[in-house]
């Protein structure tokens, strides 16, 4: 059936359709429900916390070394300071307007924070923001320059567009630990309000997962379908091809298996940083 007749026909059995097809939850619902619920649950000594912790070795069973964060229980220490140290710090310039995406409960936020002049935390969980706002207030977590009593600020995402009136504020915005629970139309919408919220000339940097690595797809294995409270999974040429119909010019790119690095971020899923022309 080539005529409108033929099309009209296939659009009226579409719909006929309709009401018998399952309804099929956003990636975007399914995260904000499974962060709720994780966020409002989480408390270092809960049961399923710790075996989280333990599995990373012994680190997080010093009394010294508490579990603070939600997502502490996530990595060991090493590997999150790396990425700090090679994919955050460079490219966040002191005083640097600055925020996150997914932020969570704060743990790589609390870390940037102090260097900023002001600094947005966006999440779609409600509970992971009031989690962040707790953990910033007991740690004496505040920006080095600018107004220091409102420095951080906190925007709860309806959907995957972040404020209209934040275009071309931002020196530095990253996603870490977020953007492997999402899939592809996910990552690609907020790469392109990351570049929007972007000065021209400043950079970004998103974290997601990566099949083509052996321990990304060893977990890729492990898993019956993609999922929220697994990974969703992406390739890095996936991503690279993201980035460059956004229009961002690629700047860096975490290396699989470098020698004598270690490092779970690096071993297992993907990073990179890219610029705004």
């Amino acid at each position: 059936l080539s005529d409108d007749r033929g099309t009209n026909a296939v659009l009226a059995l579409v719909q006929s359709l309709a009401p018998a097809v399952a309804y099929k939850e956003s990636n975007l619902e399914s995260n904000r429900k499974i962060w709720n619920l994780y966020a409002k649950d989480w408390q270092p000594d809960r049961d399923w916390v710790r075996k989280m912790a333990d599995n990373l070795g012994d680190e997080w069973k010093d009394d010294a070394n508490p579990l603070t964060f939600v997502g502490d229980e996530w990595s060991d220490r090493r590997s999150l300071d790396q990425v700090l140290e090679e994919f955050v710090s460079p490219f966040c310039p002191s005083g640097a307007v600055s925020g996150e995406i997914g932020c969570g409960g704060g743990r790589v936020a609390a870390r940037v924070i102090p260097g900023c002049s002001q600094f947005h935390c966006f999440d779609i969980s409600k509970e992971m923001l009031r989690r962040a706002r707790e953990s910033f207030s007991a740690g004496g977590i505040a920006c080095s320059a600018g107004d220091s009593k409102d420095c951080i600020k906190y925007t709860l995402l309806e959907s995957n567009t972040l404020p209209a009136d934040l275009t071309d504020t931002f020196d530095f915005i990253y996603s870490f630990d977020c953007l492997p629970h999402c899939d592809l139309h996910t990552i690609f919408a907020y790469l392109k309000e990351m570049k929007r919220l972007l000065k021209p000339g400043c950079s970004g940097m998103i974290h997601t997962s990566n099949l083509l690595a052996p321990a990304g797809f060893a977990r890729f294995a492990q898993q019956k379908s993609a999922s929220v409270q697994g990974f969703c999974f992406v390739t890095p040429d996936a991503v690279r091809k993201l980035v460059s119909e956004v229009g961002l010019e690629m700047v860096k790119e975490s290396v699989v298996g470098a020698a004598g690095v270690d490092n779970i971020y690096y071993n297992r899923d993907y990073l990179c940083v890219f610029k705004k022309a």
